[in-house]
């Protein structure tokens, strides 16, 4: 790992809640501090992160990107194959959010066609991340992910999520659409290889609809792809179909 001698990049110099304080350097009794923002330096060498460990804010990871190649780089924040956020970057400096969660993480920088990555550990010392679940009834069972019909397409990933709904039978009176529970303050539309809404009944988690872009444009619009999701809640489609059809 490209860790060692490297310095970080920052006005003034890194103050004692940028960088990680090693045990022998702080003193007695005093918790190490872990930086908030994780750097990443893509490089004509390879990729540089100058921490091995990194706290998340109350929104997810923030990553500032150092893009010191001569052409734009894409960069990858993975964890466990579960999640991978992956991001464009154009030459210079640039911070995203992502709500990724706690652990050994791999991010890289796309290098002269080639992927380089680190490991770097996610550690969330406030408990900010809260694991998105549903709150399924306890006779009630979670259903695989299933296929969505079509519906309009929106720029808007809730006004995408109702459309989908109530194209495919279900009922949206009553029912939240917004960002996955993770992160206190997650956001929708942060850079990812899964974005996906969570849908919420009377404050309980009922299904996540799951989205993709309608071409590959970055300011194209939405379309709902697939729903996974309480078997009540996914049953009552199912339903109202039944009782739409004529005799």
């Amino acid at each position: 790992m490209l860790l060692g001698g490297v310095s970080l990049v920052m006005d003034g110099g890194p103050d004692d809640d940028q960088v990680a304080v090693s045990p022998a350097g702080r003193p007695r009794g005093a918790a190490a501090q872990l930086p908030d923002t994780v750097e990443v330096h893509c490089t004509p060498t390879g990729i540089v992160i100058p921490v091995a460990s990194v706290r998340p804010q109350r929104d997810g990871m923030h990553v500032r990107v150092f893009n010191e190649l001569a052409t734009s780089t894409e960069v990858s924040v993975v964890n466990e194959d579960e999640w991978a956020g992956r991001h464009e970057f154009k030459p210079g400096v640039m911070t995203i959010l992502q709500p990724v969660a706690p652990g050994t993480l791999r991010i890289g920088c796309v290098i002269d066609g080639q992927e380089d990555s680190l490991t770097v550990d996610l550690v969330d010392v406030h408990g900010y991340y809260q694991e998105p679940e549903l709150d399924c009834p306890s006779e009630d069972r979670e259903l695989e992910r299933k296929e969505l019909g079509a519906a309009p397409p929106d720029r808007s990933m809730s006004t995408t999520t109702l459309n989908a709904l109530r194209s495919n039978g279900f009922g949206v009176d009553g029912l939240d659409v917004g960002p996955v529970r993770g992160y206190q303050s997650q956001r929708l539309g942060d850079p990812t290889d899964d974005p996906k809404v969570q849908v919420d009944r009377r404050g309980d988690t009922v299904a996540f609809v799951h989205l993709e872009r309608t071409d590959t444009g970055s300011g194209a619009p939405w379309k709902a792809v697939t729903i996974d999701g309480c078997e009540s809640f996914l049953s009552e489609a199912t339903a109202t179909e039944a009782t739409a059809r004529p005799a």
